[in-house]
């Protein structure tokens, strides 16, 4: 008889509030503001830290790069010197007609 009049009171009800009793029941962990920002910035912490160590390395292995870049350039250069440009030979003063 008891489980009759709870069909009827939860069949006129809205179902909306009825779930919110259920959620209310089971003891959901209500919403905590510090702990959810505790947890954004630490995961943006770790994030940063990731970029930072990330860019470091990369920047090395450019450095890297540019080294050798110069390193080559600087041999090849001694190896082949650029041409110099040619000088014209100095104008000699034309003997004057007289």
């Amino acid at each position: 008889m008891a489980s009759e009049q709870e069909n009827e009171t939860l069949a006129g009800r809205d179902p909306i509030q009825d779930l919110l009793q259920q959620s209310a029941k089971d003891g959901m962990e209500t919403y905590d503001p510090d702990q959810s920002l505790r947890r954004v910035l630490s995961h943006a912490r770790q994030q940063t830290a990731t970029r930072d160590i990330a860019s470091f390395f990369v920047s090395w292995i450019w450095m890297l790069f540019a080294g050798f870049g110069a390193s080559m350039y600087q041999a090849n250069q001694r190896r082949h010197p650029p041409a110099r440009p040619v000088r014209p030979a100095p104008r000699q003063a034309k003997p004057s007609p007289e």
